[in-house]
């Protein structure tokens, strides 16, 4: 559903004017889905596979990815994308996994996606974030495991404490280097990320969620896409408000 409402807000339907954040949504999920099978592992062979894991994530993301950029390459040898300046460089990036530095480096400010043409390749940066993630977290959660079990604090505090200083940094990150980093930098998105990976760690080993509140999940979804269409300059609030009512 989060794909979904980015989709519908991209084709610029009323239904969905705040669809973008279906990006917060996605992010949010993507933690806590990660956390929980990496704790699962855990739980049932005490140890995290780092090798098996990243394989299986190159194994599910890079053959589409990479064959969506060779798609772009060749339609941009046919006279296609003639308008987009820096293509190559975007490709670079995004096969590297890097297109959100990428953007946060070049001239257009993270303002122009709505409502203006777009590289081909626009898309990358949400997933760049997403592999750095699935690069650095599986190790970094290995080694909180290895801490909860020596010391007194448990996962899920260990985990609250990483994602409360990341939201910390997350605002000095907006209010000091502007919108644009709030946007595109990896550490003003990982708060998102990390409250799935929160939200993982105190599910884990606990009763599901009834079938009867479970319809609240959606509701709450679809109520945050009607929240305001993103302005021409996002400001440094208003980003923040509206991806932290995403996430929650």
């Amino acid at each position: 559903m989060a794909v979904a409402l980015v989709l519908v807000f991209h084709a610029g339907m009323a239904i969905a004017p705040a669809g973008y954040l279906g990006v917060s949504v996605f992010f949010t999920l993507s933690g806590y889905l990660i956390t929980t099978l990496l704790l699962a592992e855990h739980a049932a062979t005490g140890r995290i596979d780092l090798g098996r894991f990243w394989a299986r994530r190159l194994r599910r993301l890079m053959p589409a990815s990479l064959l969506c950029l060779v798609a772009v390459v060749v339609a941009r040898q046919f006279g296609a994308f003639d308008q987009v300046g820096g293509l190559r460089g975007d490709v670079v990036g995004a096969v590297a996994q890097v297109f959100n530095w990428v953007e946060l480096a070049g001239s257009r400010s993270c303002g122009e996606l709505f409502g203006t043409a777009a590289s081909p390749v626009e898309h990358y940066w949400s997933l760049a974030i997403e592999e750095q993630f699935y690069w650095c977290w599986p190790l970094m959660l290995w080694g909180l495991l290895a801490l909860a079990r020596r010391g007194r604090w448990s996962i899920t505090a260990l985990v609250v404490s990483i994602t409360v200083t990341m939201s910390a940094a997350a605002i000095v990150i907006a209010s000091t280097a502007g919108p644009d980093a709030a946007y595109w930098a990896t550490p003003a998105r990982l708060p998102e990320i990390l409250v799935g990976a929160s939200l993982a760690c105190w599910c884990s080993g606990r009763p599901t969620v009834a079938p009867r509140a479970a319809w609240l999940a959606p509701v709450a979804l679809a109520a945050s896409a009607h929240g305001p269409r993103g302005p021409v300059r996002p400001t440094r609030a208003g980003c923040r408000r509206s991806r932290c009512s995403a996430a929650a």
